[in-house]
């Protein structure tokens, strides 16, 4: 049984993380359900479908980067993406969270297009991240206030597996859940759970300032 001093240390970690990835507020969201929103978009709503893209593209942008190394590339299936969407909203089912569809469908493309580059030797490549983030640098310069601790996490950040990089990327910059995220990283929830444990077990043990 974990003490009170044990999980007092894991949820400053929590919310050092959280912290590190602000770097913009949530979506302000209307009155109109994702699922409202999706019908809407799938009766043929151009403005629906407007606003699906807005609302997403520039965070499928960002999360694109942490698998692929290569801007064009995830430009071009974002665009793919969206193109497919307005093609075939006919034929599309119900979907309650557009923000998780889009992104397990991002994930699979670029998987897909990765795959197929190497078949054929191109150098694209899926790599592990391993510099900061566009977010993480954006919030350090716009937020002065980030002292030593934050700064010191942002480092330590860079030093994660992929895996564990984008599980971080998924729950504190895009602020999805747990079942969304098992979705988008095709893993179970216990696996999910067990993932986040350790990565933020890792971080405490990296930083001193996590054990005093």
């Amino acid at each position: 049984m974990p003490s009170n001093s044990h999980l007092h240390k894991t949820n400053d970690i929590e919310d050092k993380v959280n912290t590190v990835f602000e770097s913009r507020p949530l979506e302000k969201r209307g009155e109109v359900s994702d699922i409202q929103l999706w019908q809407e978009f799938q009766a043929g709503s151009e403005l629906a479908f407007s606003t699906i893209y807005e609302l997403h593209v520039e965070k499928l942008y960002s999360y694109g980067l942490k698998l692929v190394r290569d801007h064009e590339l995830v430009k071009d299936c974002i665009q793919d993406l969206f193109i497919e969407l307005w093609d075939t909203k006919h034929k599309l089912g119900l979907v309650r969270s557009i923000k998780s569809y889009l992104y397990k469908s991002i994930r699979r493309k670029l998987l897909s297009q990765v795959s197929k580059k190497r078949k054929t030797n191109c150098s694209t490549e899926l790599e592990k991240v391993t510099e900061t983030t566009a977010s993480i640098e954006k919030s350090l310069i716009e937020k002065q206030r980030f002292d030593n601790e934050r700064a010191a996490l942002s480092k330590e950040l860079q030093k994660l597996s992929g895996k564990q990089r984008e599980i971080i990327h998924l729950k504190y910059y895009c602020r999805l859940s747990y079942d969304e995220i098992s979705e988008i990283m095709a893993l179970d929830k216990k696996g999910i759970y067990n993932l986040m444990a350790h990565t933020l077990k890792l971080l405490k043990n990296q930083l001193n300032l996590f054990s005093k």
